[in-house]
């Protein structure tokens, strides 16, 4: 082949890898594409976030961006291109099923089963389900900023097939694990929302750092270093919590915190927001999901 026609044919080459990724862009963002949110009626103005703090009502930050609904799981593959050499894709291999019809099995390149095969921190074989694997999602730039590293790193419950009986753990296993009871009230929280399987960060913090971190004032916190409790819940929300002025339709969120006294286990102040809270940095939240509660 003479120099012309090689370089031709690199072009060539060079064209459609650049229009395979451009054909993905597209389909990845095709998935994501969500409809305009609701207009949020209140009567206290554009973009509040509710919040209940001992019985009252206060006011911070602001409802936009996502919508209830908005899946925080990895977009579907909703485009499959033959690969550039021109050949088909293989067909997958049927996974097989367990007693309540969900798939298990190895990944494949172009399926995925409900449960994938694992191997656990001790060696026991098992499954994780594959949304646990995938771990939460950001749905734009600046929650992607949000998750750093840190904070996606978690611990998940390693099953049998049946997708219930847990044999193992599989990622982090340093990663602390909340207290039994936070994290029934976290799911619970999630649950009456909505969303059984949603994502929650929590941590010990202080009154203090823990109103900084939701976006509320300082200013009535009696005793700033308090310990309490600060959880973070993140998932795909459809019920309004919280009671709302006659005639008001409720926001839409997919983001709730609780600040909990440890001693009392008493939420101290709740809120939820369609966009996620300003925590900085040196707040070490801990992701687990609220599926199943990992045995270490």
């Amino acid at each position: 082949m003479d120099p012309e026609d090689r370089e031709r044919q690199l072009g060539e080459t060079r064209s459609l890898r650049e229009l395979r990724q451009q054909l993905e862009t597209l389909a990845t963002a095709g998935a994501r594409r969500r409809p305009r949110p609701r207009r949020l009626v209140l009567g206290l103005g554009a973009g509040v976030v509710v919040a209940i703090v001992l019985g009252g009502v206060a006011l911070a930050g602001g409802f936009d961006g996502l919508r209830i609904g908005a899946s925080h799981r990895p977009p579907p593959k909703v485009l499959q291109l033959t690969p550039l050499d021109g050949s088909p894709l293989p067909t997958p291999t049927p996974y097989p099923t367990n007693a309540a019809g969900q798939t298990y099995g190895g990944a494949q390149q172009t399926a995925e089963a409900n449960l994938q095969s694992v191997v656990a921190e001790r060696g026991e074989n098992g499954y994780c389900w594959a949304s646990d694997l995938n771990g939460p999602w950001p749905m734009n730039p600046t929650e992607a900023q949000w998750f750093t590293p840190a904070r996606q790193k978690r611990a998940i419950p390693v099953y049998k097939s049946d997708g219930v009986t847990q044999v193992g753990v599989f990622g982090d296993v340093s990663v602390p694990q909340p207290p039994v009871w936070l994290f029934d009230q976290m799911k619970g929280m999630a649950t009456n929302a909505g969303d059984a399987n949603a994502w929650a960060w929590w941590t010990r913090t202080t009154a203090e750092k823990a109103a900084l971190a939701t976006g509320n004032s300082t200013a009535g916190i009696t005793d700033p270093g308090r310990p309490v409790y600060l959880t973070i819940i993140l998932g795909d929300f459809t019920r309004w919590l919280w009671s709302l002025p006659e005639g008001t339709e409720a926001p839409e969120y997919s983001w709730i915190f609780e600040v909990i006294d440890p001693g009392t286990q008493q939420v101290d102040v709740t809120g939820a927001s369609a966009k996620l809270f300003p925590v900085p940095d040196d707040v070490d939240l801990h992701l687990v999901g609220l599926r199943d509660r990992v045995k270490m």
